[in-house]
């Protein structure tokens, strides 16, 4: 399941503390669940996106809430939030730093994710299958990493926002056997934040 933002509000009024939670859904509209457990008080899940629990002086209550009210009381809080991070795998064609046809037209999407953040930074790992010296996989998992680097700055991207590496076959997708030629290890992985 994936991560949910949670936001906590705390209101001081007339000498009586009052909190309020809300379940804020992630990018799909899904959300988890959140077991509040006040003092004292019987406890509350939420479990919906958009719930809204406070309790206070008086108990405690659940609800559901207009995403136009969250937003008005937890916007500041909501817009300050950091996109979460975006993981894209590409497979090259074997023993080459060329991508696959199918992963050159996934790359529109990894760009779109990056222009999405006003300061991005973007970690790109290279890695080969088996066929081959380990130096020469580390040789090509470096170049590999570095020609989606030089893509990625012939397209706009600040180089200083790019860091590039190379794992060789350390790290395999598919567990094989040595020298086995096997497409998925062939890969870039490029982790947006």
């Amino acid at each position: 399941m994936k991560k949910t933002s949670l936001f906590l509000s705390i209101l001081f009024i007339a000498g009586c503390a009052q909190e309020r939670y809300v379940l804020i859904p992630d990018e799909s509209g899904q959300s988890g669940s959140l077991s509040i457990k006040p003092h004292g008080k019987a406890p509350v899940t939420l479990d919906r996106p958009h719930q809204l629990s406070t309790s206070g002086a008086w108990g405690i209550g659940k609800r559901s809430a207009e995403p136009g009210e969250v937003k008005a009381i937890w916007g500041n809080s909501i817009d300050a939030h950091p996109i979460p991070p975006k993981k894209f795998t590409l497979y090259f064609l074997e023993g080459t730093s060329e991508l696959t046809p199918e992963s050159k037209k996934e790359l529109e999407g990894v760009f779109d994710e990056i222009r999405k953040r006003k300061v991005p930074d973007i970690v790109v790992i290279g890695h080969t299958d088996t066929v081959g010296s380990q130096d020469a996989n580390d040789r090509l998992a470096e170049t590999r990493a570095k020609a989606m680097q030089a893509e990625l700055e012939r397209l706009g991207i600040d180089p200083e926002s790019i860091k590039a590496s190379g794992r060789g076959e350390r790290e395999l997708k598919v567990q094989t056997a040595d020298d086995v030629a096997e497409p998925l290890n062939r890969r870039v992985e490029i982790q947006v934040r």
